[in-house]
């Protein structure tokens, strides 16, 4: 036993074992950063994918508020229409009525002014519309960004945590994972490490995507008039013109 003890002291003192010992931690070593990497890129990705999706979902939401505001200024247009050929009273409550007299004896000059009256009072409200439009956009990207700091921000608090923190990304990768599907991810041999790409596969996203544009468009031809669930984070539809 002694003897082997021995032995084995000699052979660990050898410089042959030295060097495999020394080639064994550069190689785990290496293992490991390559590892880490890889797993760093795909966080990366998660983390840039999560940013298009909510984009994308807050563009699609601000299209489709737009299409009910314009299908709503549409019907106020015509329910407008229907109003230009009473007369308005201008205390409050407004009461529409319509004289036993016309006021202009000539019917083609007397639809002619209303038609006019009528078409300012569109353009006015288009602009008016047009507007509000802009801002919905502007407000669904807006919210995108402030979520997206807000995410970061709570990620920066529990930095201090540098085990837990690193635990908490990987959870919400191998989550991304489930919900996206498993990415083809192409293991370099060897060589310039930093030159070989790591391929996604995106397709479960789009698809998911794709039916969720589907889906509020279905609900924007159900019912026009409906105010959409994202519209209420936004701001208010403008009131009627009287």
């Amino acid at each position: 036993m002694q003897k082997f003890q021995q032995e084995n002291k000699k052979l660990s003192n050898s410089e042959a074992f030295m060097r495999r010992s020394e080639a064994q931690q550069k190689a785990d070593q290496k293992a490991r950063e390559d590892s880490e990497r890889l797993r760093q890129q795909e966080r990366e990705q998660a983390a840039e994918k999560r940013r298009r999706d909510m984009t994308l979902r807050a563009r699609v939401a601000a299209k489709a508020e737009e299409k009910r505001l314009e299908l709503l200024y549409i019907q106020w247009s015509e329910h407008h229409k229907k109003l230009s050929s009473f007369l308005r009273t201008k205390a409050e409550p407004a009461i529409y009525y319509m004289p036993a007299k016309p006021i202009v004896d000539d019917p083609v000059i007397a639809e002619q002014n209303k038609e006019k009256v009528f078409e300012e009072w569109k353009s006015v409200r288009r602009t008016e519309l047009s507007q509000f439009q802009k801002q919905v956009e502007e407000q669904y990207l807006s919210n995108v960004e402030r979520q997206l700091e807000r995410i970061q921000n709570a990620r920066n608090a529990r930095r201090g945590n540098v085990p837990a923190n690193m635990q908490e990304m990987d959870q919400e990768l191998d989550t991304h994972r489930a919900e996206h599907g498993p990415k083809a991810r192409r293991i370099p041999d060897g060589g310039n490490d930093e030159d070989d790409d790591v391929d996604v596969d995106d397709m479960a996203a789009e698809d998911d995507l794709m039916d969720e544009v589907l889906g509020v468009n279905e609900a924007i031809n159900e019912d026009p008039g409906k105010p959409s669930e994202e519209a209420t984070d936004v701001a208010p539809v403008p009131e009627e013109a009287q």
